[in-house]
């Protein structure tokens, strides 16, 4: 008889013991793959905000290359270029750019920057600032 109740003591404090341990082994894990899969969700976001942001930019500088290629320099080459030639080259290269950038690419962008525009023009100019150093 007392094989049975020690058998049955051990299981009441088994029992007693091991069910709250799953229920806080349970809760730390759900806990933990909450973290991890928000870390995960803030780097694919990020990764695809650093993409779309870099087809922007792409887009941008192209859109500056060839304004710099057909109407920049021939007005350099004719010494022709004023600053009414400038802002017509930032017109052209910004309506370029938007060109370039698509519909589909500006709503994309239109989530991440507030002044789509004013965006496009400072890349502009980052890129035909570089352009000047080469």
């Amino acid at each position: 008889m007392k094989d049975v109740g020690t058998a049955e003591m051990i299981n009441t404090i088994l029992t007693a013991l091991v069910i709250p341990l799953l229920g806080l082994l349970a809760k730390s894990l759900i806990t933990y793959l909450k973290r991890e899969i928000a870390g995960l969700e803030q780097r694919i976001g990020n990764e695809a905000v650093n993409q779309l942001l870099t087809r922007a930019a792409d887009a941008v500088e192209s859109a500056v290359i060839a304004v710099n290629q057909t109407f920049v320099e021939a007005l350099k080459q004719q010494g022709s270029f004023d600053s009414a030639a400038m802002e017509k080259s930032l017109a052209m290269a910004k309506e370029k750019a938007l060109i370039l950038l698509g519909e589909a690419l500006r709503k994309e962008l239109s989530l991440v920057t507030d002044d789509l525009e004013a965006w496009i023009e400072a890349k502009i100019e980052v890129y035909v600032n570089r352009n000047k150093q080469l």
